[in-house]
């Protein structure tokens, strides 16, 4: 899945620029759990700009529980918009799309800026520390700045789920535009999927009622 040398996680493309300690991490390291979900939310973002291009990008992470993605777009996504996001998303795992990636170095810049105007208002991508590298990564259709790593390709996530919609202002600032956050979550397999989603109905079902 992923790479580690010394104690950072890399691409499996990266080169080896001197003598260092190497591990390759698979489905059995716990570390290769967030990087695999980082990367299933750079799959949903490729979906996303497939089905409705004029889409702009805030940022997806992974999370304890999953991933999500932070999108602007003056038509509110629906439910059914989900399931043809999932079924696009397939559609990119089919393709086995490789996660290709290139680096540059700011050697000066505190802070970087990539803007993304949505009408007049800019969106901010800020990276804090000096002389970091810069990765621009590519999935298909789908180009942005990270700091990665991600898995090889997309056809590497096979059971993944959208599971909610919510409201989200960049960079948590009010200030900010506001934007519409997709959830979901993967995992290497369908029996490991069908598991969390038993849990969570399971757990539903278990909260006590509203009161009034």
């Amino acid at each position: 899945m992923v790479a580690k040398l010394g104690s950072d996680l890399v691409d499996l493309t990266r080169p080896l620029e001197t003598d260092t300690d190497l591990r390759i991490l698979t489905e059995k390291d716990v570390e290769s759990l967030t990087v695999f979900r980082h990367s299933s939310a750079h799959l949903m973002a490729a979906a996303v700009l497939e089905l409705f291009p004029e889409t702009k990008l805030g940022h997806g992470p992974a999370t304890e529980e999953g991933f999500f993605y932070d999108f602007y777009r003056p038509t509110p996504f629906t439910p059914d918009d989900l399931l043809q996001i999932e079924k696009k998303m397939q559609e990119l795992v089919q393709k086995d799309l490789r996660m290709l990636t290139n680096s540059s170095l700011a050697p000066k810049a505190w802070k970087v800026q990539v803007r993304r105007r949505l009408h007049e208002v800019p969106l901010h991508r800020a990276i804090t520390k000096p002389d970091e590298k810069i990765s621009i990564y590519k999935t298909g259709k789908f180009t942005d700045f990270c700091r990665g790593p991600h898995i090889p390709s997309t056809g590497r996530i096979k059971a993944f789920k959208l599971t909610n919609l919510s409201g989200a202002y960049w960079l948590g600032d009010d200030k900010n535009p506001q934007l519409q956050r997709i959830y979901g979550t993967s995992f290497y397999s369908k029996k490991e999927l069908d598991a969390y989603l038993q849990h969570i109905e399971e757990a539903k079902k278990a909260r006590p009622p509203r009161p009034g």
